[in-house]
C-alpha cells in the first residue's frame, strides 16, 4: 500500500525543517563556540599584551637599575662619600627581585630562557665591575678605582646588557605580532560565518553580525593600542644621549640616531653612504675588508674596544669623543656600531684641575713659603728679642703655616701620582744610607716627643730608585713611628738585603693598629680614629704617597701589627745586584707578568734553568711599575690578569719611551685568539700552556735574538734620509750607512749585516744590483727590505722581505719593520 503525495511531501519537509532546524541549532551552537573563542582569545590576546608590555618594562627596569647602580657607585668613586652608595644599594636589591619576575616570564616566552640566563650572566659581570670600583675606593682611594672605571669592563658590560635587552625585546615584539596576525586570521573566519548565517537567517544573522561588528571594532581598538605601544618603545630606545652610528662591511654610514645629528649638525640624508672618517678619525688605513683594518687599528672588536679619538662637526669644528666600538654580524656581512659621547666637558674639567693645581703650586705655596719664612726668622730673633706671649703666639702661627705648607705639598704629590706626572730620577743608592739620612731628619721631630730613633747595623743594601723619594716615604714612616709612641720610647730601624729584595723595617711601640683600620690605613686622609687629627696632628695623605712611591720603585709598602704591642712597617724595593751575582753569560733579567703565583713559580724555576733571573708582578699595574725601573732584558706577560687585559698592557709599555724596545714574550691557554689581537704588536714569540722546558728554552733563545742588536746597512744616496732613518732605528740596531752601491758592496764584504735597507736608484747603478752580494756565511740570504721612492713587487728576490714606498710608509713603520725582521733569525754579528 502506497503513502500518499502530501503525507509524503509533509514528511519530507518535516525532515528537511527538521534538518533544517538541526543545522541551524548547529550553526548557531558553532556560531556561539566560534564567537566564545574569539572572546576568550581576545581577553586571553589582551593580558598577553599586558603582560608582554610588562615584560618588556620589566626589562627595562633592569637596565635603568644597572644604570641607577652606576650611577651611584660613580659618584662614590668620584667624592668618596658613601651617601653615593645608597642609590647603589637599593639598586642592587631591587634588581635581584626584578631578575627572578623576569625569569619567571621569560619562561612562558620560547626563547627567552636564554636570554634571561645570558643577561643574569652579563648583569653579574657588571656588578662585578661596580663592586670592583667600590672595593678599589674604599681599599686603594681614588687611584686605583678610577683606573677600574676607565678599563673599560663596566662599559663593555653595559653594551652587552643593551644588546641582550633589544634582543629580548625584539623577542617579545615578534610573539605578540605572532598572535596578533592568529587573532586577525580567526577574526576573518568569524565574520565570513556571521555572514553566511545572515543569508541563512535574517535574526540570527543580525545579531551575529552586530556582535561580529562589535568585536571587530574591539580587535581594531586592540590593534592600535599594540602600535601605540610600539611606537612608544621605539621613542625610549631613539632618545640615547650618546650618538649612535652603524657602519656597513665597507666603512660607510648606514643610520644615525638624533642624538647623532645633533652632535655632529648632519641630517639624515646628509650621511647616507658617507665615510665615517667625515665624523670621527677613525684611522682604518690597509688592505682586507673594513672591520679587518679597524680591529688592527683600535683593538680587537669582538669584545668591543673605547677609545678617545676626534670627532669633526659639519662646521669643521673638532672636539673630543669617547667612541666604543662593537661589530655587529649580520647576514649582510660583518657592521660595526659606534657609539660616540661628546668628552668636551669633561676635557674642561680636566683643564681646570690642571689650572687649580698650578695656582696651588704657585699662588699659595709662594706666599706661604714667605710667611713662613718670615715667622721663623722671628721666632728665631731675627727682628730682636720678643717678648713671651708674642714669642708664644709667632711660635703657634710658624707652626701651623709649616703645617699648612705640608698639606698643600701633600696634595700636590697626590695629584702627581694620580696624573702620572711623578718623575722619578733613578740612581744607585744605598738603602741604609736613606735611613741614616731619614733619621737626621727626623731627630728633632722625635726629640720634642721623647721618643728616640735608632738604626740596628748591618750591611749596605743596595738599591736603585730616587733618593728624595725614598727619604720622603722613610721620613713618613718615622715621624707616624714616633708621633705613636710612647714618651721615653724607641723607634728602631732596620735595613738588610735579602735574596732579592732590599727591606727597611720600623719598629715601634705605639698602641698598634685597630683591626678596623687597617684596610683603610693606605687610602687618602685615612685616621684610624677622628680625634687622631686633631691629637696627633697630619693630613692622612702620608701613607698613601708613600705607598704609591714604593710601587713606583717597584717595591711595595706593607705592615705587621697587633693591638697593643706597636706595629712594624715593611719597605720593600729590588735589590741591585752586583754584575758578579747576577745570571750567567747568556743570561739576564726577566719580567714575569702572571698573577697565578704557582705558575709564576714553575715559570721561574724553567728560567732559572736557562741562566735568568726573574722578577714577578701580578698584575697589569704592578708590572708597568717594575718595568719603567729599567734593568729587565724581556717580559713573559699572561693575557688573563685581574687588573688588566695582557694585549693592552703590551700597548701601554710600546706607549712608553722607557719600554718601547722590551722584547715581550707572551704566555697564555689561548694563544690563537691572542695572536689575531695582537698582531701589530712585535711580539717575539707566543707560549701556548702548558709547556715544557724545551718550550721555555725555544722562547729563551728569540729573547736571546731580540737582546742582541742586530748589524743594519742602509744603502741611500740622500744623507738627509740616513741620518733620520739611523736616528729611528737608534734604539733597535746599529745602521752603517752607505751612499753608492760600490760602498755598500765594500761594506758588505768587511762585514756581513744582518739586515739591509735597500733603496732602488743609486748614482752607479741599481740597487737591486747589489741582491746576489747579500748571502751570509752559511748561504743564506740576508733579509732585504726596499725602501724607495719607486715602486716594485716583492716577489722580484727570494731576499726582499718587505717593500715600503717612502711617500706612503712613516719611519715609525720602517723601524717597525726592522725590528720585526730582525727578529726572526739569530744575529750573525757577534
Amino acid at each position: 500500500m502506497s503513502t500518499p503525495p502530501r503525507q509524503t511531501g509533509a514528511r519530507r519537509f518535516r525532515v528537511a525543517a527538521l534538518l533544517s532546524a538541526a543545522l541551524v541549532a548547529m550553526l548557531l551552537a558553532l556560531t556561539g563556540f566560534e564567537l566564545y573563542r574569539e572572546f576568550r582569545s581576545a581577553a586571553a590576546l589582551r593580558a598577553q599584551v599586558e603582560d608582554s608590555y610588562e615584560t618588556r618594562s620589566r626589562i627595562q627596569g633592569v637596565f635603568s637599575l644597572l644604570q641607577d647602580a652606576e650611577t651611584g657607585q660613580r659618584g662614590y668613586v668620584i667624592t668618596g662619600d658613601e651617601r653615593y652608595l645608597e642609590p647603589y644599594s637599593r639598586a642592587i636589591v631591587a634588581l635581584d627581585a626584578e631578575l627572578v619576575d623576569l625569569g619567571r616570564r621569560a619562561a612562558v616566552t620560547p626563547g627567552q630562557d636564554r636570554n634571561h640566563a645570558d643577561l643574569t650572566t652579563l648583569v653579574r659581570r657588571k656588578r662585578q665591575t661596580l663592586e670592583a670600583g667600590i672595593d678599589a675606593r674604599a681599599q686603594d682611594g681614588a687611584a686605583a678605582a678610577a683606573a677600574v672605571v676607565s678599563s673599560g669592563a663596566g662599559k663593555a658590560a653595559m653594551d652587552d646588557i643593551r644588546v641582550v635587552i633589544d634582543r629580548m625585546i625584539a623577542r617579545e615584539r615578534a610573539e605578540l605580532n605572532a598572535l596578533s596576525a592568529e587573532a586577525a586570521d580567526r577574526t576573518g573566519r568569524t565574520e565570513r560565518l556571521v555572514i553566511l548565517l545572515f543569508v541563512a537567517l535574517v535574526g540570527a544573522a543580525v545579531g551575529g553580525f552586530l556582535f561580529g561588528w562589535r568585536y571587530a571594532m574591539t580587535r581594531e581598538r586592540l590593534a592600535r593600542r599594540i602600535q601605540a605601544t610600539a611606537a612608544r618603545q621605539q621613542a625610549i630606545f631613539d632618545s640615547a644621549i650618546d650618538a649612535i652610528v652603524t657602519l656597513n662591511p665597507s666603512g660607510s654610514i648606514e643610520t644615525v640616531n638624533r642624538a647623532g645629528q645633533a652632535m655632529f649638525g648632519y641630517g639624515p640624508a646628509e650621511l647616507d653612504r658617507r665615510d665615517v672618517a667625515l665624523l670621527i678619525d677613525l684611522a682604518a688605513n690597509g688592505d682586507g675588508p673594513f672591520h679587518v683594518r679597524l680591529g688592527e687599528s683600535q683593538g680587537a672588536l669582538d669584545t668591543g674596544v673605547v677609545r678617545e679619538l676626534t670627532g669633526r662637526r659639519k662646521d669643521g669644528t673638532v672636539f673630543p669623543v669617547d667612541v666604543a666600538l662593537t661589530a655587529m654580524d649580520l647576514p649582510s656581512g660583518r657592521h660595526v656600531v659606534a657609539v660616540i659621547r661628546d668628552i668636551t666637558e669633561r676635557r674642561r674639567v680636566e683643564t681646570m684641575k690642571d689650572a687649580f693645581v698650578s695656582t696651588v703650586s704657585h699662588e699659595l705655596r709662594t706666599p706661604l713659603t714667605s710667611i713662613a719664612g718670615s715667622l721663623g726668622l722671628l721666632a728665631g730673633g731675627a727682628a730682636g728679642a720678643l717678648p713671651d706671649k708674642a714669642a708664644r703666639l709667632i711660635g703657634i702661627a710658624h707652626s701651623n703655616s709649616q703645617r699648612l705648607v705640608r698639606l698643600i705639598n701633600d696634595i700636590l704629590d697626590v695629584e702627581k701620582l694620580e696624573s702620572g706626572n711623578l718623575v722619578l730620577a733613578l740612581t744607585e743608592l744605598d738603602l741604609r744610607e736613606i735611613a741614616r739620612r731619614s733619621i737626621e731628619g727626623v731627630n728633632g721631630y722625635a726629640d720634642q716627643l721623647g721618643v728616640t730613633l735608632s738604626l740596628s747595623p748591618g750591611e749596605a743594601a743596595p738599591v736603585r730608585g730616587d733618593a728624595d723619594r725614598l727619604v720622603q716615604v722613610v721620613t713618613n714612616l718615622l715621624s707616624n713611628a714616633a708621633k705613636f709612641s710612647p714618651r721615653g720610647g724607641t723607634v728602631r730601624v732596620a735595613v738588610n738585603p735579602e735574596t732579592r729584595i732590599a727591606r727597611l723595617s720600623v719598629v715601634d711601640q705605639g698602641p698598634g693598629i685597630p683591626e678596623s683600620f687597617r684596610s683603610r690605613i693606605f687610602g687618602k686622609f685615612a685616621q684610624a680614629d677622628e680625634t687622631d687629627t686633631r691629637a696627633k696632628g697630619g693630613t692622612g695623605l702620608g701613607l698613601a704617597i708613600a705607598k704609591e712611591i714604593a710601587e713606583r720603585h717597584g717595591g711595595r709598602l706593607w705592615f705587621e701589627s697587633a693591638e697593643g704591642e706597636g706595629a712594624t712597617f715593611h719597605l720593600d724595593l729590588p735589590l741591585a745586584l752586583e754584575d758578579g751575582q747576577k745570571a750567567a753569560p747568556g743570561g739576564g733579567r726577566l719580567l714575569i707578568v702572571e698573577d697565578d703565583p704557582d705558575a709564576a713559580k714553575v715559570l721561574q724555576d724553567m728560567l732559572a734553568l736557562e741562566g735568568f733571573t726573574s722578577d714577578v708582578a701580578s698584575s697589569g699595574r704592578q708590572a708597568l711599575s717594575l718595568a719603567r725601573t729599567g734593568g729587565y732584558d724581556a717580559a713573559l706577560v699572561d693575557l688573563q690578569l685581574p687588573d688588566a687585559d695582557g694585549i693592552g698592557l703590551i700597548r701601554s709599555l710600546r706607549a712608553r719611551p722607557e719600554t718601547r724596545a722590551l722584547p715581550v714574550v707572551v704566555v697564555s691557554g689561548d694563544v690563537g685568539r691572542g695572536m689575531a689581537r695582537g698582531r701589530s704588536l712585535e711580539v717575539i714569540d707566543w707560549m701556548e700552556k702548558p709547556f715544557d722546558q724545551s718550550r721555555v728554552h725555544s722562547a729563551v733563545e728569540a729573547i736571546s735574538r731580540a737582546g742582541s742588536r742586530p748589524r743594519v746597512l742602509h744603502v741611500d744616496d740622500d744623507r738627509d734620509i740616513l741620518d733620520v732613518t739611523r736616528a729611528a732605528l737608534s734604539d733597535t740596531a746599529d745602521v752603517v750607512p752607505a751612499e753608492t752601491l760600490e760602498a755598500a758592496r765594500r761594506l758588505v764584504a768587511e762585514n756581513r749585516p744582518d739586515l739591509v735597507i735597500l733603496d732602488l736608484g743609486l748614482p752607479d747603478g741599481s740597487g737591486l744590483d747589489l741582491l746576489p752580494d747579500l748571502v751570509d756565511a752559511t748561504g743564506q740570504s740576508i733579509p732585504v727590505v726596499v725602501y724607495s721612492a719607486q715602486e716594485m713587487d716583492a716577489t722580484t728576490a727570494p731576499a726582499i722581505e718587505a717593500v715600503l714606498t717612502k711617500s706612503r710608509m712613516s719611519l715609525t713603520q720602517l723601524a717597525r719593520t726592522v725590528r720585526t725582521l730582525s727578529r726572526k733569525s739569530p744575529a750573525s754579528r757577534p
